[in-house]
Parts: structure tokens; sequence; C-alpha cells
């Protein structure tokens, strides 16, 4: 479109007496720039518009970071939670080293389960609260995209 505006002007029709496209052609063969600009409108008008090929080679080396930084993540974790659970074991409670482990071990285990209820229902209120802020009632027909019936 906007293309179209800036070569377009008042006139630019045959009718009208303005430029036809044989001289536009004309002018093309000894203006390069005039001549780029044809080829695109042509090339656009001829709807050959193809995507780019995706970069494979980008898209592995991402996933490879990620995997290495969630290997990095899970490695301490567990050494973390290894780190207290053996730490505990060796405090000097009435009760055996195993147990101290096994209880540390399950609190660490609700309290992450906790964080991630709480994380969950904060993600669905927020949710709740950006569909209240756009009902489906106040969208248009132009904004959904019709099926056609067989």
């Amino acid at each position: 479109m906007l293309e179209w505006v800036q070569t377009s002007t008042p006139g630019d029709t045959e009718s009208a007496g303005g430029k036809t496209e044989e001289a536009s052609e004309e002018q093309a063969s000894k203006d390069p720039a005039q001549a780029q600009s044809l080829i695109a409108r042509e090339h656009a008008r001829s709807g050959n518009l193809r995507l780019p090929e995706p970069d494979w080679t980008n898209k592995l080396r991402i996933l490879f970071l990620a995997g290495a930084a969630f290997l990095i993540a899970l490695a301490a974790l567990v050494a973390g939670v290894v780190f207290v659970v053996h730490n505990a074991a060796r405090l000097k409670l009435p009760w055996p080293p195993a147990g101290t482990s096994t209880l540390t071990l399950a609190v660490a285990s609700l309290l992450g389960a906790t964080a991630w209820r709480v994380g969950q229902a904060i993600l669905r209120r927020r949710a709740v609260r950006a569909t209240a802020q756009n009902p489906p009632e106040s969208r248009t027909e132009d904004d959904q995209n019709p099926v056609a019936a067989p």
C-alpha cells in the first residue's frame, strides 16, 4: 500500500493523460532506482511471495542452549537439596538422622508444590483480568476468522 501511495500520483491513469505502463518501463530503463521499483511492483503483483526457509542451525543452537541451561538448573537444584538434607541429618536432634533427612525433604517438596500452586493461581487471575478487559461481546465480526460451511 505504501509503495502504491509513493508511486501513484494524481493523473497517474491513462485517461487523465498521465504515465502509462510503457512510459514507466521506458523511464525504468534509464533510471536504475525506477527499474528496481518496477521489478518490486511486478513481483508483488505476481503473487509469488515465498516465505524464507527456516534456519535450522539457529533453531538447533537455541534448543541446545535451552537444554544445557535446563540441565545446569536441575543439577544446581539437586545439589542444593542434597546439601540441605545432608546438613539436616548432622543436626543433634532427639530422633534419628534419617527421620530429619526425610522430614526436610518432605517439607521442601510441600513448599515447592505450594509455590507452584500460588504461581498458577496468580497466572489464572491475570488471564481472567485480561479477558474481563476485552470481553467477547466487545469484539466485532472482523476480529474472528469465519469458517465457511461446506
